[in-house]
């Protein structure tokens, strides 16, 4: 037998795996109508690790036409998969579609646009009145970049005249996001962030997270030294146990000398 009719004989080796063999697709959290921007990059990214980007991307092939039928075969599982991580008081509203397209389509015209706003309004607000507080630096940090890569994904580019003007939007960005990275972070930082704030030019967000994450590390290896007691600074006595202030030398001179003798007595 030669080599061709071994390929026409068993053609299924060659041909990719069906769709409705691999595993469903679960993200962390259903689709509810706030969720859009987030839920749509974790879909995308199931959707296409399971190689059927092209079901949400590419316009669908003509009924009827050649490969069609294996072709809805694997957009009825698609489909299923987008289905399942919408929320049950709303899938009502978009099950009705023909192809998965179509569906992926109406959902970003649905939420995409009108969401956009409020969650950015959402987003800023908790990214400018975040501060660390109890949390220790990673989760500070993790959850401040977690809001910034979410208000970059719901807003759309504001500068698209020129590289130039693209790469100073960027500049600006990263300056703003800096000064409320370094704003929030406890007052143990302070000294490291007046460090980073004398770079020229700024360091970027993570250079300064990298920055403050190695001063966190060395003072847990080296903790600062206990304060040292109080001492006579300038011309004054530090004892206030009783409630008075003492000028420094003269408070000493008022004292008896332990090398005199008790004072002498009256008439002697």
């Amino acid at each position: 037998m030669s080599e061709t009719e071994d390929v026409k004989n068993n053609p299924e080796p060659d041909q990719p795996a069906k769709l409705k063999n691999k595993k469903n697709v679960t993200v962390a959290f259903k689709l509810n109508g706030k969720n859009y921007p987030l839920w749509y990059r974790l879909m995308k990214v199931k959707i296409g690790g399971r190689g059927a980007y092209s079901h949400i991307r590419n316009e669908p092939p003509e009924p009827g036409s050649k490969g069609y039928d294996d072709w809805e075969e694997d957009d009825l599982v698609v489909f299923s998969w987008i289905v399942d991580n919408i929320e049950d008081g709303i899938i009502a509203d978009f099950a009705h579609h023909l192809t998965t397209k179509a569906l992926w389509d109406t959902l970003a015209i649905t939420f995409e646009n009108k969401a956009d706003k409020y969650l950015i309004y959402d987003l800023e607000e908790k990214a400018i009145t975040i501060r660390q507080g109890d949390l220790d630096l990673e989760t500070y940090y993790r959850r401040i970049n977690g809001l910034w890569i979410n208000i970059d994904r719901c807003q759309k580019q504001p500068i698209t005249c020129c590289d130039k003007g693209v790469n100073q939007y960027r500049v600006h960005s990263n300056e703003k996001r800096l000064f409320k990275f370094l704003t929030g972070l406890n007052p143990e930082y302070d000294s490291i962030k007046r460090e980073i704030l004398k770079e020229d030019p700024y360091p970027s967000v993570e250079a300064a997270y990298g920055w403050v994450k190695t001063e966190a590390a060395r003072r847990n290896t080296m903790p600062p030294a206990s304060s040292p007691p109080t001492e006579v600074v300038g011309n004054y006595a530090g004892d206030t146990s009783s409630g008075e202030i003492r000028i420094g030398f003269a408070a000493q001179n008022q004292r008896p000398s332990p090398r005199q003798g008790p004072p002498p007595r009256p008439g002697s």
